[in-house]
C-alpha cells in the first residue's frame, strides 16, 4: 500500500471520531495484510444495549413518584443521573436502584435535593390530603365497629352482674364460672364481627392461634391453681358438707368454716385453722359426722376371764341406758370382742343425738360411769400382768364378795351432756369478721 493511501485512511478515522453523533464508537485499528496489501475491515460495537438499559431504567424511575424528575443517560455502560428529588436520601436510593440492574458499570449521580420550600411541602400536603380522604371514607365503617365494641362491652358487663336464680340450686362458684364463660363467648363474637367490619379477618386466626398457645402455656404453668379451682367448683356443686359440719378429711378433723375458690378452711377441736387445697379434699375420703344427727360411740373394757360375761354386759348396758344423752332407741348394746390370755375384751356401744347432746361429752361420761359401775359390782379389770395361783385338790377357787348396790344410776341422770357450742360460736365469729368469700350453704 502506498503512503498516501495510509494517510487518507487515518484521516478518515479521525474525522469519524471527532464528528460522530455523541456516542463513542468502539473501533479497532485498521490492519494491513502483509500478503495482499489490503486494509482489513474495522469492527464497531452497536449501542443498542445502552439504549435498552436507558429505556428500562427511565421506565422504572417513571413508575416511582419520588424519582419522576430524574433523567437517565447511558453511555458504554456508564449511567448518568440528573434531576432533583425531595429528600437527599432519595438520590442515593436512585443510584442504588441503577446499580442493581445488570450491565451497569458505573453510576454518575448528579441528582440534587430540592431546596425550594414549596417543592418540599407540596408532597407532604398531598399525602395528608390522601390520608384525610381515606379517613373520611373509613369513618362510617369505623363508627359501626366502635358501636359493636361498645355494645359487646356493655353486654359483657351486664352478664357479669347476673345473680344466682332463686329457682336454680347452683353454687356461687359454679354460677360464676358459667357467667365467665358466657362473657368470654360474647366478647369473642364481638371481636370477630369488629375484625370483619375492619377487614382484618386474617388477624382472627392469628389471635386464636396465639390464644391457644398462650392457654396451653398458662395451663401447664398454673395447673395446680386450675386444678384447685375446678375441684372447688365440683365441691360447691356437690356440697358434701356445710358450714359448722364436723368432718374428717385428709387426716384432719374439725368444723367447716368456709369453702373458697382454692381451699377448704377447717377449725380443729384444738382451735387451729387448717387450710386444705380443694384438689386434696376432692380426692380424699370425707367423713361427715354432722349429716346424720344420730352417731354411735363405742369403747372397749377388759375384764377378768373369771367374770360372768353376761353379767358384765348387762351392767354396762344398764349403765349406758340410764345415762342422760344416750338414746333409748336404738338401745345401747355390748359385744364380746376378744378373748385374751388374762382378759376378755368387751365393747360397749351407745347412740347419741348430736342435736341434743355433745357426742364427746357423752362418750367420756360413759367410760367413766361404766368404770365406776364395774368397780361397784366388783368386776375385775386386770392389768396386762400374769398371776400364778396354786390350789390344793378339792379346794374351790377364791372369789371376792360383791359390794353393795352402786349409785351409778343416780349419777347417770345428773351428768352434763349439753352440746358444746364454743367451736360453733368461733366459726360464726370467723364468718362475720373475715372478708373471704364463702361458697358453702349454712
Amino acid at each position: 500500500m502506498s503512503f498516501s493511501l495510509r494517510v487518507l485512511l487515518a484521516f478518515g478515522v479521525s474525522l469519524g471520531i471527532l464528528f460522530g453523533e455523541g456516542r463513542p464508537v468502539q473501533a479497532q485499528a485498521p490492519s494491513i495484510s502483509a500478503d495482499t496489501g489490503r486494509v482489513a475491515p474495522v469492527a464497531t460495537a452497536p449501542d443498542s444495549a445502552d439504549a435498552v438499559l436507558e429505556m428500562r431504567l427511565q421506565g422504572l424511575y417513571d413508575q416511582i413518584e419520588a424519582f419522576r424528575d430524574i433523567q437517565v443517560r447511558v453511555q458504554q455502560g456508564v449511567v448518568h443521573l440528573e434531576g432533583s428529588v425531595v429528600q437527599p436520601q432519595q438520590a442515593d436510593e436512585a443510584a442504588e436502584l441503577a446499580r442493581s440492574l445488570p450491565g451497569v458499570l458505573y453510576v454518575a449521580n448528579d441528582v440534587s435535593a430540592q431546596t425550594d420550600l414549596a417543592d418540599r411541602v407540596t408532597p407532604a400536603f398531598s399525602r395528608l390530603q390522601s390520608y384525610g380522604t381515606a379517613f373520611i371514607e373509613f369513618l362510617p365503617v369505623g363508627l359501626l365497629a366502635l358501636v359493636v365494641i361498645l355494645v359487646t362491652m356493655g353486654t359483657a358487663r351486664w352478664i357479669g352482674g347476673w345473680g344466682v336464680p332463686e329457682r336454680m340450686r347452683v353454687s356461687p362458684l359454679a354460677w360464676g364460672l358459667v357467667r365467665r364463660i358466657v362473657q368470654i363467648a360474647v366478647a369473642l363474637v364481638g371481636l370477630v364481627v369488629t375484625f370483619d367490619l375492619l377487614g382484618v379477618t386474617s388477624l382472627v386466626g392469628a389471635l386464636l392461634g396465639t390464644a391457644g398457645v398462650a392457654g396451653l402455656a398458662v395451663g401447664f404453668a398454673f395447673q395446680d391453681i386450675i386444678e384447685n379451682y375446678l375441684a372447688g367448683v365440683l365441691l360447691s356443686v356437690r356440697q358434701p358438707f356445710r358450714v359448722n359440719d364436723v368432718v374428717a378429711m385428709a387426716d384432719q378433723e374439725g368444723r367447716v368454716v368456709r369453702l373458697t375458690a382454692r381451699e377448704v378452711v377447717l377449725l380443729t377441736f384444738d382451735g387451729n385453722h387448717v387450710r386444705l387445697p380443694n384438689a386434696t379434699v376432692f380426692k380424699s375420703v370425707i367423713t361427715n359426722y354432722t349429716l346424720n344427727a344420730q352417731r354411735l360411740f363405742s369403747f372397749d373394757v377388759g375384764v377378768s376371764v373369771e367374770e360372768d360375761l353376761t353379767e358384765v354386759q348387762q351392767v354396762g348396758i344398764d349403765t349406758l341406758d340410764a345415762m342422760k344423752g344416750v338414746l333409748a332407741e336404738p338401745p345401747p348394746f355390748a359385744r364380746v370382742r376378744e378373748l385374751g390370755d388374762s382378759a376378755v375384751i368387751v365393747r360397749l356401744h351407745g347412740w347419741v343425738d348430736q342435736d341434743q347432746a355433745d357426742f364427746h361429752k357423752v362418750q367420756s361420761e360413759a367410760v367413766r360411769l361404766v368404770k365406776q359401775a364395774y368397780d361397784e359390782h366388783d368386776v375385775e379389770m386386770p392389768e396386762p400382768t400374769y398371776r400364778l395361783q396354786l390350789y390344793r385338790a378339792g379346794d374351790a377357787a377364791p372369789h371376792a364378795p360383791k359390794g353393795p348396790a352402786s349409785p351409778v344410776v343416780e349419777q347417770a341422770q345428773q351428768i352434763d351432756v349439753n352440746p358444746d357450742q364454743r367451736l360453733e360460736r368461733k366459726v360464726e365469729e370467723d364468718l362475720r369478721t373475715s372478708d373471704e368469700s364463702n361458697l358453702l350453704s349454712r
